[in-house]
């Protein structure tokens, strides 16, 4: 599989960039109809597509290989005042984990690969995607120029590397036709529409520059609840590093209202000893030690972040909603409890 290599978007012309694309509008009011509420945004870019969907109130993890990109969204978020969970990854290995988005949306990105990596994406894909949930996805067609006539580099029989000033610059993109499409997608996901449309003419030039669209459905069965009867009502100890009344070192507005902190010698999902909310203690602590009460479980992110209470306190489900809100409110999250 060749190394993944994003765009130099410090040479690309951003203000066309910036604008939603026309089908980003329709599949935002039709998952937001459907009652869908989490979206990836895979390849997002200067972020013009997860900030569509986060003013419409879902959920979004906007997902680049493109530090540039990652930084650019994040000022964006702070100037659209919305809420947009960032990740720096390759998308052959997304940090994300089963079930955890009701919805993909991928624009002109997920080409960005060669046939091994994209198939390692797909499968990907179905693993990260709840149940009945549904994907946009765009793939460079093998009827477009670039793979028809251009004299680009092949590394094998469906990918190309780009070589041209602008920021694809060494990119690889991968090409299908409609056979392909099929032996890729089925019996995984249902094909609910799949277009092909050529770009003939754009900002003026005429140009043989085609791509298919595919609307798919995941198909597999639910999985088991999620149990955590043996994390839950284990007494632990450990160190708060974040009490209660900091700010956060590197996000300047996340304060914390309640103690942070991680158990000692039990690693997370992160491969970080495990964090943990520290409940029913109203002024900042070095240490804890009290017993796991629930779990807040994280579906685009690694690791769960457990709630220990101070020996004596109890609370419901709603307290700790509340509690862990000035946080998790970043994330697409779960409390579990008994």
């Amino acid at each position: 599989m060749i190394e993944s290599k994003g765009w130099d978007w410090e040479k690309a012309e951003k203000d066309i960039w910036l604008d939603p694309a026309e089908e980003s509008y329709y599949f935002c009011e039709k998952w937001k109809k459907q009652g869908r509420k989490s979206v990836l945004d895979l390849g997002c870019g200067l972020g013009r597509h997860s900030v569509l969907f986060a003013k419409n109130g879902f959920k979004v993890t906007a997902a680049d290989i493109s530090e540039y990109a990652v930084k650019k969204i994040r000022e964006v978020e702070r100037a659209e005042k919305v809420i947009i969970t960032n990740r720096l990854c390759d998308m052959t290995n997304m940090p994300f984990r089963e079930n955890a988005f009701d919805c993909i949306f991928s624009y002109l990105s997920i080409s960005h690969t060669d046939t091994e990596g994209f198939s390692k994406i797909l499968s990907k894909l179905k693993e990260i995607l709840k149940p009945g949930g549904e994907m946009y996805i765009t793939l460079c067609s093998k009827e477009t120029w670039s793979f028809k006539d251009a004299n680009f580099p092949k590394i094998d029989e469906n990918t190309i590397i780009k070589q041209e000033e602008g920021p694809e610059n060494g990119v690889p993109h991968f090409f299908v036709d409609l056979e392909d499409i099929k032996r890729l997608f089925e019996p995984d996901f249902e094909l609910i529409n799949v277009r092909h449309i050529d770009n003939c003419i754009s900002k003026g030039i005429i140009q043989n520059n085609k791509h298919y669209h595919i609307y798919a459905r995941v198909k597999k069965e639910q999985s088991p609840p999620l149990d955590y009867s043996d994390v839950i009502g284990k007494t632990v100890s450990g160190i708060i590093d974040r009490p209660l009344g900091i700010f956060h070192p590197r996000i300047s507005t996340l304060y914390y209202s309640v103690n942070y902190g991680y158990v000692e010698g039990i690693m997370g999902g992160d491969g970080a000893e495990q964090d943990i909310y520290y409940l029913g203690e109203d002024k900042p602590v070095a240490k804890f030690s009290g017993k796991v009460i629930a779990v807040v479980h994280r579906f685009n992110d690694v690791e769960d972040k457990w709630i220990v209470a101070k020996d004596g306190c109890q609370f419901t489900k709603e307290e700790i909603e509340n509690a862990v809100e000035f946080q998790e409110k970043f994330f697409d999250s779960e409390v579990i409890m008994p």
